[in-house]
């Protein structure tokens, strides 16, 4: 059976934001988890048309999480795959510390929070070429430059991430901004709707010159 979303919105490469309440998910099967506001959905080979939405076969459809608002995040099951692809044979442009931090998301973060990090990371290296270097934990400088320097949560299933500036640099802000070491600042990214805010802030922090 199919199911039309007609409300989605592409928010990245297999990536669609929609609203789907709650019990309708409930009835496509087993939910793999039940926590926050946000359901997610596994989808195998959707299809998106701009003109009548996303097109869902219900029969390859995995309930990641099961939200308690009608707000849902779709994830095409080739996405993961592609970035975990990437990270393991080496066969595009990234570094071998990118290609760990890739693997390394793969690993320990799931359902949105895993995709909002492949992509934060993937609009970030279009922009500038270089290379994450990895510190004794779950951390990465970026190299030549650490403008900005990224530490993977498992158990907040999020990013944290270290931009150079102190807070009053980057403005108002829809992320929390905290003061980290003297003269660099520190935020959470988890959603997908937080990454375009995120990419504007390391952006900004690559500029030099201006407030610290």
């Amino acid at each position: 059976m199919k199911l039309l979303l007609e409300d989605a919105i592409e928010v990245g490469n297999g990536i669609w934001m929609t609203h789907v309440a709650p019990h309708q998910l409930a009835m496509l099967g087993e939910c793999k988890s039940s926590r926050g506001r946000r359901s997610v959905l596994l989808a195998a080979s959707p299809t998106f048309d701009e003109g009548r939405g996303l097109i869902l076969d219900t029969e390859t459809l995995s309930v990641l999480n099961l939200g308690t608002t009608p707000s849902t995040v779709v994830i095409d099951t080739a996405i993961s795959a592609e970035a975990l692809e990437r990270a393991d044979d080496g066969s595009d442009n990234y570094g071998p510390g990118d290609r760990e931090f890739l693997s390394l998301v793969k690993s320990e973060l799931a359902d949105e929070a895993q995709a909002a990090a492949f992509k934060l990371f993937e609009q970030v290296r279009a922009e500038n070429p270089g290379d994450l270097k990895r510190g004794n934990r779950l951390n990465f400088s970026n190299t030549p430059d650490n403008f900005w320097y990224v530490i993977v949560q498992p158990r907040a299933q999020s990013l944290s991430v270290t931009v150079r500036g102190e807070p009053r640099r980057f403005g108002i802000s829809s992320l929390e901004l905290k003061t980290d070491r003297p003269g660099y600042t520190r935020f959470s990214v988890s959603r997908l709707s937080e990454v375009s805010e995120a990419i504007r802030l390391i952006a900004q922090s690559k500029r030099r010159g201006g407030t610290r």
